[in-house]
């Protein structure tokens, strides 16, 4: 009898934590495949697109060859020379269109953009590790993943501690 009266429960609450924020919203390391180091901070956040919610990434932060952080939003240096347009690193959105698939706990469907080349590839997201994102760019079978490290909004350096997401939609460069 417990079951039945659980099964019910979960089947009465299971739309409400559907409907809530997406899984993997928020602050990200990531980290430079070759040296190891810190490479930015990258905000996962949720936008709507017609009828779907959906997953970007924008960079908000580069770390120098030093390892601290030396340009945010308030400050944006470098550029994304092979980006169309040559637009500033910081800011830049360089994943959207990802997709929740419940079913195998992931993200897919979406784009990724490495803003040193320009070069878009098919993107999938998903979590194995706590603290960990396993973030995958791909042209069919082949491609590459990295691991980019949880951030609380505390790690963040303080003029990006405040940042209202909420209204946030990719600005997609191609």
């Amino acid at each position: 009898m417990n079951f039945k009266f659980l099964s019910v429960l979960a089947g009465l609450l299971l739309p409400v934590v559907a409907n809530g924020a997406m899984p993997h919203v928020g602050f990200y390391q990531t980290i430079d495949d070759e040296t190891k180091s810190p490479k930015s901070i990258v905000a996962l956040y949720e936008y709507t697109d017609g009828d779907d919610v959906e997953l970007a990434g924008r960079i908000i932060a580069l770390y120098g060859t030093d390892g601290a952080v030396s340009e945010t939003l308030s400050n944006p240096v470098r550029v994304a020379d092979s980006v169309s347009g040559a637009p500033k690193m910081v800011g830049l959105d360089i994943i959207w269109n990802m997709e929740w698939d419940a079913d195998d706990s992931r993200y897919e469907d979406g784009k990724i953009m490495d803003p040193k080349s320009g070069k878009i590839y098919s993107s999938l997201m998903w979590q194995e590790t706590p603290g960990v994102l396993n973030v995958r760019g791909k042209i069919g079978p082949f491609g590459r993943t990295q691991y980019w490290n949880v951030m609380s909004v505390s790690d963040l350096p303080l003029d990006l501690q405040n940042l209202d997401m909420s209204k946030w939609a990719p600005k997609v460069i191609k």
